[in-house]
């Protein structure tokens, strides 16, 4: 099975980039400073968890891809992380570019989920999307 994970990744954040010009900032890895405190202004979209799953049967190598993105807002209420989410949803379930690879099917898998973190004062959401992907010859 031809690994999707980095490309995909590549994908998700190219999209989520151009759907928000930087207003809120897209990270897969969010800044701390060296005592592991987050450094990143509010609100901000990070790109969480990844998991690949082969879909490979006797003729085609495929694979399924669960991404996980998450959204962090400390705006009160949920209404601003709940208008990121839904525009990380409309920028995401669709059929990415994938270098390598083509895409056969998109959806939501779970979510979109709208939390308070325990310090009261953050609103995060989460959503999980699946890619399912096939290579593609070069």
């Amino acid at each position: 099975m031809k690994d999707p994970s980095l490309p995909v990744q590549e994908a998700v954040y190219a999209a989520l980039e151009a759907a928000f010009n930087g207003s809120p900032r897209v990270y897969d890895r969010v800044p701390q400073d060296e005592n592991g405190r987050l450094t990143a202004s509010f609100p901000y979209v990070a790109i969480g968890e990844d998991q690949v799953t082969s879909e490979a049967d006797a003729c085609h190598d495929a694979s399924s891809i669960f991404v996980t993105v998450h959204v962090w807002s400390r705006k009160v209420g949920k209404v601003e992380a709940k208008t990121i989410m839904a525009a990380v949803c409309e920028a995401l379930d669709v059929k990415l570019a994938v270098t390598g690879f083509g895409v056969i099917g998109h959806e939501v898998e779970t979510g979109p989920q709208h939390l308070t973190d325990a310090d009261g004062l953050t609103s995060h959401s989460v959503v999980t999307f699946r890619y399912r992907l096939a290579p593609v010859a070069a």
